[in-house]
């Protein structure tokens, strides 16, 4: 398995059990390989460039933006999450239990919720952020900030019959 990310990510990656990590500011992305699976966060420009790693009979799969660029011999498929309240159940309390572990790259307040996920930066909301990395106070704040909006979304779902 290949991790790809900046080299501050480096560590992270290797932790989390990738075999091999390619800087994308230093190293060629391209010069990577065949992969049978290819699965992008960032999209655009590394996005595209990914296609041409799977190899015949792989598969590029996305949550960031629909490709534009169709690996050669393989398939890609834009994958959207739906919401499914008994995921968020299961996901909610393997963070309780510490089977999940969120790697919090930013802490934002709630009025500045909006400028993280700001469209067709092709960066992620970690990277949008500068200075070093979250305390775990900080991570609970983060959870604490997020509660009232994860309750408001639930309850606007709820009454709209979307599970």
């Amino acid at each position: 398995m290949i991790g790809t990310g900046r080299a501050a990510d480096r560590d992270v990656a290797l932790g989390l059990g990738v075999h091999a990590f390619l800087d994308l500011q230093a190293d060629r992305l391209e010069d990577a390989g065949d992969a049978d699976l290819v699965f992008d966060v960032i999209g655009g420009d590394v996005l595209d460039r990914s296609a041409v790693l799977v190899r015949a009979g792989g598969t590029l799969v996305t949550i960031a933006m629909p490709p534009k660029v169709q690996p050669r011999d393989g398939r890609a498929v834009f994958f959207v999450v739906e919401p499914d309240r008994a995921r968020l159940a299961d996901l909610a309390q393997r963070l309780r239990d510490g089977r999940l572990k969120p790697i919090v790259g930013a802490v934002r307040t709630r009025p500045d919720a909006p400028s993280a996920f700001t469209a067709g930066t092709g960066e992620s909301p970690a990277r949008r952020s500068s200075g070093s990395r979250p305390t775990e106070e900080a991570g609970r704040e983060a959870v604490q900030n997020l509660r009232p909006l994860v309750t408001g979304w639930l309850r606007r779902a709820r009454r709209e019959r979307r599970w």
